[in-house]
């Protein structure tokens, strides 16, 4: 009987050992014991200009991570990461194809990248085609094509790059879609989302969105993967809202205050946040100024949030841990392979299918879909800097319905001309060397005459 209840106990201890360890394999790659790492973007803050040493200065913090973006056929950004490892920082990557889908794959350039990143022998958590469940990226079309190429991206990197841990992301809104780009716990590590708490939406004042909750934005993702580390990959609140003409400091530290709070006590699997701070009003790519470093209240609030040990200036690891031979093959120098050359951060910012944070679309503004539009349909366009034009076309329901070439790049036309019922809006954008850029289809909708 002894031996019985000896043997029954042994296996009792040896199940909940190996379930404890199955749980900490679901944890994913690198997830803290406890507390969430602190990280940030910082690249093109006016403040800082990607200085880390200036920025844990003002900001009174050592950090764990820093995040930047890399076009998907860019070489792998050593020189970025050399700069983290300096810090004592481990990187985030938003890998992006920016070109779409069908380019991504299992060939030279891929697995050469990869080596790279192995060669790197620090934590990378990759962040790759986030947002897919906005119509504003590039790879947004086929969540079964977009699953195809997540799951190839995970068995490259598990094959050539240990130290890499896939990190999955859509963005916090719509919801409903989320889910069907989902490719499954076996081929993401973490589950990631971004989040932007925007004074006003399409920096159009008759869009207000002060009222939602980013907590609330969290928990529908954080609930949806019980057994995931969560990254919030991207979070910024306004400080200054140029479509509202408002200085909204009182509104970022709330939605700050709200945020960081709220991990502490109710949310122990987001293992890392990290704040996206750029003046992107003074950049001249969208509506908000996300630099909390540009104004001291929210400065003092972000130090005094972060301050608590909760919040990890450490992703620790051993180097040891990872292969010290590579295969050959490399993305860099004169005889890297890559689809396209070497970029600038800001180059790869203006590739980017998420460039435009908080709004729903990169081109197309004043409409969103499901709008019921009543009287008349009111289109802006917004232009990434840089860009010379030749002019813009205005479409609905593939048709042109209008002709500009006259900054501001306004239009507005009455919803009489078109049927009761659903119909779709589209901006072209043709540049100078006579290239388009067309925005994703907004679906609206013209109601009924009372």
């Amino acid at each position: 009987m002894k031996k019985l209840l000896s043997f029954a106990i042994w296996g009792f201890t040896f199940l909940m050992l190996l379930t404890a360890d199955s749980w900490a394999v679901s944890l994913g790659k690198f997830a803290p014991d406890h507390g969430c790492y602190l990280g940030a973007f910082i690249e093109l803050d006016y403040n800082v200009q990607g200085d880390i040493g200036n920025y844990e200065a003002l900001t009174k913090k050592k950090h764990a991570s820093y995040f930047t973006y890399v076009g998907y056929g860019r070489p792998f950004p050593k020189a970025w990461v050399e700069k983290l490892k300096a810090h004592g920082a481990v990187p985030q990557i938003a890998f992006e194809p920016n070109n779409g889908l069908d380019e991504v794959k299992d060939d030279a350039y891929l697995r050469d990248w990869a080596r790279d990143a192995a060669r790197a022998r620090v934590p990378i958590f990759l962040r790759w085609a986030s947002e897919m469940n906005g119509p504003w990226t590039a790879w947004s079309k086929d969540p079964a094509k977009y699953i195809e190429k997540f799951r190839l991206m995970t068995k490259v990197m598990r094959e050539e790059a240990p130290n890499v841990a896939m990190v999955w992301c859509p963005f916090a809104e719509p919801q409903g879609n989320i889910m069907d780009y989902y490719p499954g716990d076996d081929w993401v590590d973490w589950v990631g989302v971004n989040i932007y708490s925007v004074y006003i939406n399409d920096g159009d004042p008759n869009r207000p969105a002060f009222e939602k909750d980013p907590v609330e934005q969290l928990r529908y993702v954080y609930d949806k993967f019980p057994n995931k580390p969560l990254m919030i990959c991207e979070y910024a609140a306004t400080i200054e809202s140029k479509g509202a003409g408002l200085s909204t400091v009182e509104f970022a530290v709330n939605k700050m205050t709200r945020m960081y709070d709220a991990l502490k006590t109710d949310f122990p699997r987001v293992g890392a946040i990290y704040w996206f701070s750029w003046d992107t009003i003074r950049g001249k790519k969208a509506n908000n100024n996300y630099s909390f470093l540009a104004d001291g209240r929210t400065l003092l609030t972000y130090r005094n949030l972060t301050s608590d040990p909760y919040f990890l200036s450490r992703v620790p690891y051993n180097p040891s841990q990872f292969p010290l031979n590579v295969k050959p093959g490399t993305t860099l120098g004169s005889g890297g392979t890559t689809l396209r050359g070497k970029s600038s951060i800001q180059e790869n910012l203006d590739d980017s299918g998420a460039l435009l944070m908080g709004l729903q679309n990169p081109l197309l503004q004043g409409i969103q879909d499901g709008d019921v539009v009543g009287k008349d349909l009111n289109l802006r366009v917004l232009i990434p800097e840089g860009w010379q034009i030749n002019g813009i076309a205005w479409q609905v329901d593939g048709q042109s319905v209008a002709l500009t070439n006259n900054p501001p790049y306004r239009i507005s036309v009455s919803s009489s001309r078109f049927a009761p019922g659903m119909h779709t809006a589209r901006v072209i954008v043709y540049l100078k060397d006579w290239s388009a850029k067309m925005s994703p289809d907004v679906a609206f909708q013209v109601p009924k005459a009372e």
